[in-house]
């Protein structure tokens, strides 16, 4: 199997979801939430809807409204296809990817070409068809939104978010209620789904009802930090491409206190406590975590919300675990929450296991599904049931699974009550060299399949890093984080088919996980799926550098040549299991 994905250098990808209007009690402006300020009046931008018993075509127009900051918050509003009077309509939130703009007025009626999954451009008008009303917002420091690039700090980009929503209800009469309360529902990609975690999180009136993140973190010190190791070829991608689009537009760049992150972590190759600390205040696991940071707004855990959960399994920036991690979250807050894996997600060219098919071409969408689960039709399933209340997506919903981890370009997958952490076996890494100043991996075997066995889930390990030649320290202080005490271990889950050599071992979904520090950790390495035959091979393959992920990120130490391994792996080995074509 190749792991194919999207290059994206600070881009996403967006799911196409639907919903059908349905009734409910309406009240433009309605104040829902008691103890709560009054919503702000209307201020004339939005159009009504028609009078009963006329109708017109929906429209869609753009506009801007001041942010608390005094920049501009810039948005679309999309009505549905067909306005009817005395009609009332849900209405969907869109958020482009990071460094992308929304889909304007002048692109409503785009449409994605057959065979591509949606993008964010091209979805609109699947959803103005179905009888959605949709705003699509440039984020904080992109497009037309003004101000810097603050990456979902929740007292700009947050407050940004709930004045968008109180907008809506102010000035568009033709939005629908149930229990007094706005039928709100998300999509969105990578950045895309940064939102809503944090819309989510924020809202005091608690409207969004059902979300579909895609290939979406959980907690950014981890996504570009795990490890302590800064993920530099992300970062480098991240503000480049984010501080391009920002300031095309006019706008401020990326934001000091994010470059400041970044900059530290290729300067000193490490991240500080407060850098941490800076990207965990942007993350969904601040709230989940539930321990407030001083001087910052209350990590008030999520609400219980319905979420469907798409991760990408060769996701090399926004990895399998962090799917996992929101998963757990959120079903800790009550709600209804699937996680769905498929192929697709962030990687850096050099990374790619192979080349993606043309939009259009034949078994592209196999790479955006899980088994029968395509991501698209998913999503729209999902919102029909859970804010429509259709019962025909609500039965198909009912035979779902909890969880499907995909299994290759193929589109298969394995459907699971939850995901597998570990394993029931233990296997030993014996004792390993590993070079540190030269990019030469090393390949320790694991586990032989005597039979079709199917391994998905998130390996754990248990690993001894110490130095084989101990020689006098260096003081500590010195500058670019030169350290005696330095050492790091790029560990992966290699696959050899049919014991074919193990120069040819293939990274299982392109998946990295740095170690650092002398001593013995306990961690988990990065999710995985696979089906082996007969005779394939899974090794630990164990490296210095990762000049694609980690370019320039290696152990400053320049007495140590090399670091002795060992210790054993845990793999999610689920056996001989029916699987989902």
């Amino acid at each position: 199997m190749k792991t194919f994905s999207v290059l994206v250098g600070g881009l996403c990808l967006a799911v196409c979801c639907g919903l059908l209007a349905a009734c409910g009690n309406s009240s433009s402006g309605l104040d829902v939430a008691s103890g709560l300020p009054p919503l702000p009046p209307a201020d004339g931008q939005g159009r009504a809807g028609p009078a009963v018993g006329q109708s017109r075509p929906g429209t869609s127009y753009d506009l801007t409204i001041k942010a608390a900051d005094g920049n501009d918050i810039a948005f679309t509003v999309h009505e549905p296809l067909a306005m009817v009077g005395g009609q009332k309509y849900p209405l969907l939130l869109n958020g482009p990817g990071f460094g992308l703009t929304r889909v304007n007025a002048s692109q409503r009626n785009l449409v994605a070409p057959p065979g591509t999954p949606l993008l964010d451009i091209g979805t609109t008008k699947q959803f103005t068809d179905a009888g959605y009303g949709v705003i699509s917002f440039d984020q904080r420091g992109f497009g037309q939104t003004g101000g810097t690039v603050t990456v979902m700090d929740p007292d700009r980009d947050g407050l940004n978010l709930i004045q968008i929503v109180d907008w809506a209800e102010s000035n568009l009469d033709w939005l629908q209620y149930r229990d007094n309360s706005l039928v709100l529902g998300s999509y969105g990609g990578s950045y895309g789904g940064m939102y809503q975690f944090l819309l989510n999180n924020i809202d005091p009136r608690r409207r969004l009802k059902a979300m579909v993140p895609s290939i979406a973190p959980n907690e950014l010190g981890y996504s570009l930090g795990s490890g302590q190791v800064p993920k530099s070829g992300w970062g480098l991608a991240l503000t480049a491409a984010g501080e391009a689009s920002s300031r095309a537009m006019g706008n401020g760049g990326i934001d000091p206190a994010v470059t400041m992150v970044l900059t530290n972590g290729l300067t000193n190759n490490s991240f500080t406590a407060d850098d941490f600390a800076r990207l965990h205040y942007r993350s969904n696991a601040y709230f989940c975590d539930g321990v407030t940071q001083p001087g910052k707004r209350a990590a008030t855990p999520p609400p219980k919300v319905d979420v469907l959960l798409l991760q990408g399994m060769a996701d090399a920036l926004f990895n399998f675990n962090e799917g996992k991690a929101n998963y757990d979250c959120f079903v800790a807050a009550g709600g209804d929450v699937r996680l769905y894996s498929y192929v697709i997600g962030h990687v850096l060219p050099a990374g790619v296991g192979g080349l993606l098919p043309a939009p259009g071409s034949s078994g592209i969408s196999d790479y955006y599904r899980c088994g029968p689960y395509v991501a698209d039709s998913l999503t729209k399933t999902w919102l029909d049931a859970k804010l429509k209340r259709d019962p025909a997506a609500i039965a198909l919903l009912a035979e779902a699974p909890k969880t499907c981890i995909n299994l290759g370009t193929s589109g298969e997958g394995v459907a699971v009550n939850d995901v597998t952490i570990g394993g029931g076996n233990e296997l030993v890494v014996p004792d390993t060299m590993v070079p540190e100043l030269l990019p030469v991996p090393v390949t320790v075997p694991l586990y032989t399949a005597t039979e079709t066995t199917v391994v998905a889930g998130i390996p754990t390990a248990t690993l001894t890093l110490s130095n084989p030649t101990p020689a006098p320290e260096l003081p500590d202080g010195l500058p670019l984080g030169v350290s005696s005490k330095d050492a790091i271990v790029y560990v992966s889950i290699g696959l050899s088919r049919g014991g074919a050599p193990t120069a040819a071992l293939e990274i299982l979904n392109d998946q990295i996980r740095p170690v650092r520090g002398f001593g013995t950790q306990s961690l988990q390495l990065n999710g995985i799926g696979i089906k082996l035959a007969a005779g394939d091979q899974l090794h630990l393959v164990l490296s210095g550098q990762a000049l694609t992920q980690y370019p320039a990120i290696v152990a400053r130490n320049p007495l140590l040549p090399a670091v002795r391994l060992a210790g054993s792996v845990k793999l999610p080995i689920l056996g001989n299991v029916a699987t989902l074509e």
